[in-house]
Parts: C-alpha cells; structure tokens; sequence
C-alpha cells in the first residue's frame, strides 16, 4: 500500500500536507512526476520523532526550473515562525534544493538529506533529449536535469548547510543500464550523486522509485537530522 501510495501522480489543486509539531521543521521535497505522497511516509516517519513536517507540492514537469523554486520558496516562507528548517529530498527535490539555497540562502542555513539526486545531472534525460514527445512530457523542469544543465549552471551548497547524500545501489529498472554503467539505483548512479559542499555520502540498498520507503533510509535520516554522528559509508 506504501509503494502504491508514493506513487500517486501529481494533481491540479495539490496542497502542502502540514503537520504540526514542536520539533525542528522539515520540508521535503518530491521528485519528478511525482507527489507529496511520495514523501509521505518519511514525513509520518519524521512526524513520529517529534519533528513538524511540511511535504511541498510543485510543478515539476510543468513549469521552468526558476519558477519552481520561486514557488517552493513562497511556501517555506509562509511557515517561518523562526524555527530552525531543514531540507529532506528526492531525485529531483535535490537540485530544486540547490537551486533554493543558491537565489534564497535565507531558507537553506541547516541540515539537508538529499535521496538519490541527480547531481551530475541525468544521463537519461539526456537520451531523451533526442525526442520530441519526451521533451513535452518532461517539460521544462525535467529537461533541467541533463548533465550540461545540471553541471554547468546549477551551484553546490555552502558551508552553513550541513548536507548527507544517500544514493541506492540496487537496480529494478534494467533498461537505462547501459545509459548509465557502476553502481547505480537505475536511474542515478552512486558517483553522480557527489555535490559541491557535501558533508557525506551513503549507500544503502534500495531502487530509485521507492528509495524513500526502505527502512534504513529512514533510519540513517532520523540518525542525521537528530543530530547523532553519521558517517560516510561510499568506501
């Protein structure tokens, strides 16, 4: 039910699913073509320890990458209240977070978890690029993931953020296999989650699609956010 529940797509209308809590505030960010519902069950997960969540909508296929962020920077604000923010994405949620923290580092000071991002950019997107119903598909917010796009015009973090990158080494999706070549989750590869300003990096085992859901992804998140040591495992 989980992993139907992550896959629920993106609909007009969708709001920010809040949850009020004491705690510190975390803002996660979904992937692309994706939902809040992805998100979810780290956000109950998150909830549970104490924290406040607030699981963002945005436009990912529909929109350019700068109005993107400036419509998940409009939703963070709304909720400032001077709690201390951190930053929990998936795939595409990572370089949305970049971008964030590059035109509003106001909003991106503390801890951040980035699952399975694309850092070097995609080299599937980049296969797709050849094809006209793939460029529509995506939009202009997934074609932003190519390699070029990501490598050449999206920063990496400052040293205030504190940021933990958790790629997956399992693959259920042979297809993009010989696109992508070493370890990988079969859509990114462990290597291009490597970013500018990372504090560490992790595999864990788990596929792209539902990496989100294994559970030692969520413990090693609970781990870091709680400010227990974590350290690199990448060998």
């Amino acid at each position: 039910m989980k992993k139907l529940r992550m896959m629920i797509p993106p609909l007009p209308g969708d709001l920010p699913r809040h949850r009020p809590a004491a705690g510190d505030r975390v803002v996660l960010l979904h992937g692309l073509w994706r939902s809040v519902w992805a998100m979810e069950s780290l956000a109950e997960l998150l909830h549970e320890e104490g924290f406040e969540t607030v699981s963002v909508p945005y436009a990912s296929f529909r929109k350019p990458m700068d109005e993107i962020v400036a419509d998940v920077a409009e939703v963070v604000r709304s909720y400032e209240d001077g709690k201390r923010v951190h930053y929990v994405t998936h795939s595409m949620g990572g370089i949305v977070l970049r971008h964030l923290g590059d035109r509003f580092p106001e909003l991106v000071r503390e801890r951040a978890v980035l699952l399975a991002p694309p850092n070097q950019g995609s080299e599937i997107i980049d296969w797709l690029e050849g094809f006209p119903v793939s460029r529509w598909a995506l939009g202009p917010g997934g074609m932003s993931l190519s390699t070029k796009a990501v490598t050449q015009e999206v920063p990496g973090f400052s040293e205030e953020v504190e940021v933990a990158v958790v790629m997956g080494n399992s693959c259920h999706l042979p297809f993009f296999q010989t696109l992508l070549g070493g370890e990988n989750d079969g859509v990114v590869t462990v290597l291009g989650g490597e970013v500018e300003g990372m504090n560490s990096l992790h595999v864990l085992k788990g596929d792209h699609t539902f990496f989100m859901g294994e559970k030692e992804v969520g413990e090693l998140l609970l781990r870091f956010l709680c400010e227990r040591e974590v350290e690199s495992n990448s060998g």
